[in-house]
C-alpha cells in the first residue's frame, strides 16, 4: 500500500512536488521524510490526512502526508 506524499515550497527543489511512496506497515513521518531526502530540521508543518502532525507520528498506508516549509518573510 502506499502513501501520497505532496512537497510545498522549496523544500525538494528540482524534484516533482507529488510522489507515492510504497509502504507494508506504519512508518513515522521522520521515516518517511528521510526515505524521500528531506531534511527534518527544514520542515515547518506537516498534515497527514488533513490533520497537523508531528515528525514522530505514524502515517498508516493509505494516507496522504503534506509537507511544508517554515514561512518566512519580511
Amino acid at each position: 500500500m502506499a502513501v501520497d506524499i505532496e512537497v510545498f515550497g522549496q523544500l525538494l527543489p528540482n524534484q516533482p512536488r507529488r510522489r507515492a511512496v510504497e509502504i507494508q506497515k506504519p512508518a513515522t513521518v521522520r521515516d518517511l521524510a528521510g526515505l524521500i531526502g528531506l531534511d527534518p530540521e527544514e520542515i515547518g508543518l506537516v498534515m497527514i490526512d488533513g490533520v497537523q502532525s508531528g515528525l514522530d507520528h505514524d502515517v498508516q498506508p493509505d494516507s496522504r502526508l503534506c509537507f511544508f516549509p517554515y514561512v518566512s518573510g519580511g
